[in-house]
């Protein structure tokens, strides 16, 4: 793969998408493009909306932030591979999109760039290559070569970041490949930002073409949690969403969050921070229309139906599954899961600040053969491991919305739930909420339930007959007709 040495001349010289026409969308998938694996939250709200967008929606036009010359540029290839998990883009050799010149490499000079990152990143540079060869190969054994070669090449790193979990190649795609003219805004249009903007843009420059141009821009805001729990989060990180939130919120024209407490959150923050906004609205996340009748794939080995308890989250110092391993713990000590043949799922990318929860995990002789992690499951596998669960929990400290609630409940699948944040409005009265804090209170809650299964059939009864969500489309269409009665007048 070519190195960008000369990238950010070559953004600027070539022809930009100007347009002078009114009520233009600018829906910045940056995230989208970036991602690699299975996706987490955010990552899942950004490409549902972008779903509906691109089969609804005729005035959308889908950008990246290229960070070499902070400004917007159209993604020229079909971006449904983004948007499904089967491409990501190659990042190598990009600035730090946040904040530009701290890597070693944004500031080697070009003529020096490609050689810089051949001696510090050889390996990821060759996978680089030969993956451009790969995916250009017009003859069957040019292509399968070089598939054979990088998977010698391949550590866990690059595995994961280029094979899926059912074994199929995901692209990783040239970033010349990907990135089409860069993008004129115009006073007309309007940008909306659902992803992971604190690390995938410059805010600072988006709200400077902002103030010169006058576009409208719409703000996904998900949470406010690294601010209101700082605890749980690298420094580092916090200060990184801090300096992103206090000038995204500031230059939004309109916020849109998930729950009314989000929407408390902000109102709050904002008011003890001196920040001024715009309106916030409240548009609720989509699930699946029925996660019953959904696909599956084979439940992992040394799994039954009825026969594990589900968390389903990236595992973090907020969701709770150190509490969960101490109960599991309390639970195996007492004979409740083994006697039962019960274990313990966790579902999800591994976090930031766990390093001792996942060793006691593994060299926990009572536990470590009952705790299983899943870190690399596709829907498929997801929708398996739903249907098959006994019954789901989520005991974490704060949620801004808290979907694996809504997809549990989809399944029919009783949950046992934490009373913190936006939680106890999804779960209303359809299954216990229990205070995040109290490890007795889960320990006896998790212990009824293993023993007493149908101690949860009243719940399950009531999950049936009366949880109702909106789907991803008809979420997606609610924000986007949403946005479209905030700027009235103008056609979104």
């Amino acid at each position: 793969m070519d190195v960008l040495d000369q990238s950010c001349v070559a953004s600027r010289g070539r022809t930009s998408v100007s347009y002078q026409g009114a009520g233009r969308v600018i829906f910045d998938i940056t995230t989208s493009v970036r991602w690699s694996g299975p996706p987490v939250g955010i990552v899942r709200v950004e490409r549902q909306l972008a779903i509906w967008a691109l089969t609804s929606r005729s005035d959308v036009k889908f950008a990246f932030f290229d960070p070499r010359c902070t400004a917007y540029c159209e993604v020229k290839t079909d971006i449904r591979d983004f948007l499904v998990g089967a491409a990501t883009l190659e990042t190598l050799g990009l600035p730090d999109p946040a904040k530009p010149g701290r890597r070693k490499t944004d500031r080697a000079p070009a003529v020096l760039r490609s050689a810089v990152l051949w001696i510090g990143r050889s390996r990821r540079m060759a996978l680089g290559r030969l993956e451009t060869v790969r995916l250009g190969a017009t003859r069957p054994w040019l292509r399968r070569l070089a598939g054979r070669v990088q998977e010698s090449l391949m550590s866990k790193k690059y595995r994961d970041m280029m094979v899926a979990a059912d074994g199929t190649r995901q692209q990783l795609l040239p970033y010349r490949t990907v990135l089409g003219p860069r993008i004129d805004l115009v006073p007309s249009d309007t940008l909306i930002c659902a992803g992971i903007g604190w690390a995938h843009t410059n805010i600072a420059a988006i709200r400077e073409m902002q103030s010169r141009i006058g576009f409208r821009f719409i703000l996904f805001c998900h949470d406010l949690i690294p601010l209101l729990f700082p605890q749980f989060y690298l420094p580092h990180d916090v200060e990184l969403f801090r300096a992103y939130m206090h000038q995204a919120l500031a230059t939004a024209d309109l916020i849109a969050v998930t729950s009314q407490t989000t929407r408390q959150d902000c109102q709050l923050y904002c008011r003890q921070h001196g920040i001024a906004t715009n309106k916030i609205a409240v548009v609720p996340l989509g699930i699946n229309s029925d996660g019953r009748n959904s696909r599956v794939a084979p439940l992992p080995d040394g799994l039954s139906p009825g026969r594990f308890v589900l968390m389903v989250s990236t595992i973090e110092p907020r969701k709770g599954h150190r509490l969960l391993y101490n109960v599991w713990r309390r639970l195996t000590a007492d004979g409740v899961t083994t006697s039962r043949g019960v274990k313990l799922v966790f579902v999800g990318r591994r976090g930031w600040m766990v390093d001792d929860l996942m060793q006691k995990i593994r060299t926990d002789k009572d536990v470590c053969n009952q705790i299983l992690i899943v870190s690399d499951a596709d829907d498929m596998l997801l929708n398996s491991l739903y249907q098959g669960a006994a019954f789901c929990v989520y005991p974490s400290r704060y949620e801004g919305y808290g979907l694996p609630i809504c997809e549990a409940f989809s399944h029919g699948k009783g949950t046992l739930a934490s009373t913190a944040g936006a939680l106890p409005e999804l779960v209303g009265d359809l299954s216990p909420c229990l205070d995040p804090e109290d490890e007795d209170a889960w320990y006896h809650a998790m212990k009824r339930w293993i023993e007493y299964p149908d101690a949860k059939a009243p719940f399950e009864h009531a999950i049936k007959l009366r949880f109702r969500h909106p789907t991803w489309s008809e979420a997606a269409a609610n924000f986007f007709a949403i946005c479209d009665s905030e700027f009235a007048g103008a056609r979104f």
